[in-house]
């Protein structure tokens, strides 16, 4: 996937434009290197097993926590 930086805003949030339509709002703490309005950035994304069972666990816990505290009401 293609993007093109269009703006950073408030020197905080990379605004990218993906060629073919849409837009991803990023973090430029969260990018790996420095990007600049006009910038072509190729983008590439992968599921993350390991931390997708961390959430999922994370999730399950505080769902019962929730149930736990509806029975005792």
């Amino acid at each position: 996937m293609i993007g093109i930086v269009d703006r950073i805003e408030d020197g905080k949030i990379a605004v990218i434009k993906i060629r073919g339509g849409g837009e991803l709002l990023i973090p430029v703490k969260n990018l790996p290197l420095k990007v600049y309005e006009g910038a072509c950035l190729d983008i590439c994304m992968s599921l993350d097993r390991k931390e997708e069972t961390k959430q999922r666990k994370k999730i399950k816990d505080l769902q019962e926590d929730l149930l736990k505290r509806n029975a005792k009401k």
